[in-house]
């Protein structure tokens, strides 16, 4: 009887491990169209660098040096819609961005090479709201 369930419950294991390795692979895949370096067209010192394994930064040229203002993990959870989680802000922001997820929005253009994101955030205090959208160019450096 013991050998009978320890064989179910590794057989049980083995399919879980299989089934998290599979949606990983998807995950990356779907994350691949993002991967680079991204210039905000409005505010050219504006980047987002999002990272093939899930991570992204937001950042702004100083001088020679990249400030990063947030940090954390994306993942894409639907066409036209992606996640993050966002787990660094630089400090004394009007908008509370660190430790929440937010839901945003994307639109490729034809070429691969131009994003429109967009979405909502919430400030620190109270139900001040801003709706926000960025046109952003993928480049090969900051």
């Amino acid at each position: 009887m013991f050998k009978k369930r320890s064989k179910a419950i590794a057989l049980l294991l083995l399919v879980a491990s299989f089934q998290a390795c599979t949606t990983q692979k998807l995950s990356l895949k779907a994350n691949k169209p993002f991967v680079g370096i991204w210039q905000n067209v409005k505010e050219k010192g504006s980047f987002i660098t999002y990272t093939e394994d899930g991570h992204f930064y937001n950042s702004y040229k100083e001088g020679d040096s990249q400030v990063i203002t947030h940090s954390g993990h994306y993942k894409v959870i639907g066409d036209g819609a992606y996640l993050l989680d966002i787990t660094y802000e630089l400090p004394n922001r009007k908008y509370a961005l660190k430790d929440r997820q937010y839901i945003n929005h994307y639109v490729f253009g034809k070429d691969m090479k131009s994003v429109k994101l967009s979405g909502v955030v919430y400030s620190k205090s109270g139900p001040d709201t801003l709706k926000w959208e960025e046109s952003m160019v993928k480049v090969k450096s900051f």
